[in-house]
């Protein structure tokens, strides 16, 4: 690691739609913690590829805003499936004292959340029921994901297979590991976080209650045309508002009461479907459970009991 640059101490991984939003800009929040301006960074992620990773001083860049904070931050859910190619980079790049929190959701609810989350970020079409999101998905037990990176939409079932990629982390980081679960982080934000400033060794006190609002909350919209711009503006001014939170928080509550549709894609999600989401992580979520089970600081979650 190059000292002359001022690089990452502490990483967000886990899954997508689990949190990592948040989680990223409750700690960004802190004044112990300088949060990178762009969030989903995935800056070490060509690792997992088998393809360069720029440089530091690139890496760097992200954190302009560094003034001396005990940790740097970089969040990207997609780390968790980097496997020894990144965690390697990892420690070759960011030093020995890197710190990681993963993030975890109930795998059948996080794909619907995803499978949503790619409705209305209109990357599949919108007449695209759960049951055929489900069949064209790579199968759970093909193994860990792809190498192919355009191919982020058909592995969302492979993603929930938590158990194929959590052993390397936990061996290579041990107690420089915090596994966080959407349930905790969702139902209790505060004691969630209290935990995490505690386990930073951080003041938790600096919290105030209207600190802890959902970010990248899955919308349905009522007119695709003001979604699609809303998508735009957000995408290519990311930077700003993380340096404005209250003003882009303010703004996208009036965003939500103008152009979110109250009732939402039901009439694609089946049960039928749902049962199969069941069914389909039945196994996968034993074998997180007992690599779980031992664990020290980790409260198993219903879906895990």
């Amino acid at each position: 690691m190059n000292q002359n640059y001022h690089l990452p101490n502490l990483l967000i991984g886990g899954v997508h739609k689990a949190g990592t939003t948040s989680l990223h800009t409750y700690l960004s929040m802190h004044p112990s913690v300088c949060g990178s301006l762009i969030k989903e960074l995935a800056f070490l992620l060509p690792a997992r590829y088998n393809q360069e990773v720029p440089n530091d001083e690139t890496y760097s860049s992200h954190f302009k805003n560094y003034k001396g904070e005990k940790y740097i931050l970089e969040t990207t859910p997609s780390y968790l499936y980097g496997g020894l190619p990144l965690i390697e980079t990892i420690k070759n790049r960011l030093g020995d004292n890197v710190r990681v929190i993963m993030i975890l959701r109930e795998p059948a609810d996080r794909f619907v959340s995803f499978y949503r989350h790619c409705l209305t970020k209109l990357e599949i079409p919108a007449d695209t029921t759960l049951e055929k999101f489900i069949s064209t998905s790579t199968p759970v037990d093909a193994g860990v994901r792809t190498t192919d990176e355009s191919d982020h939409i058909n592995e969302g079932l492979v993603e929930g297979n938590y158990a194929a990629y959590l052993p390397l982390w936990m061996e290579h980081f041990g107690d420089r590991l915090l596994i966080v679960f959407f349930d905790e982080l969702s139902k209790d934000t505060p004691g969630t976080m209290k935990r995490i400033c505690n386990w930073l060794d951080i003041d938790y006190s600096v919290y105030k209650p209207g600190d802890f609002t959902i970010e990248n909350r899955t919308v349905d919209y009522r007119l695709g045309f003001i979604h699609r711009f809303a998508l735009w503006v957000n995408h290519h001014t990311e930077t700003f508002w993380r340096k404005n939170i209250k003003l882009k928080r303010a703004l996208r509550s009036v965003y939500y009461g103008f152009n979110e549709k109250k009732k939402g894609q039901s009439e694609l999600i089946s049960d039928k479907a749902l049962k199969d989401l069941e069914a389909i992580y039945k196994n996968p979520n034993q074998q997180l459970k007992e690599l779980l089970k031992n664990q020290k600081n980790i409260n198993l979650p219903y879906w895990l009991q």
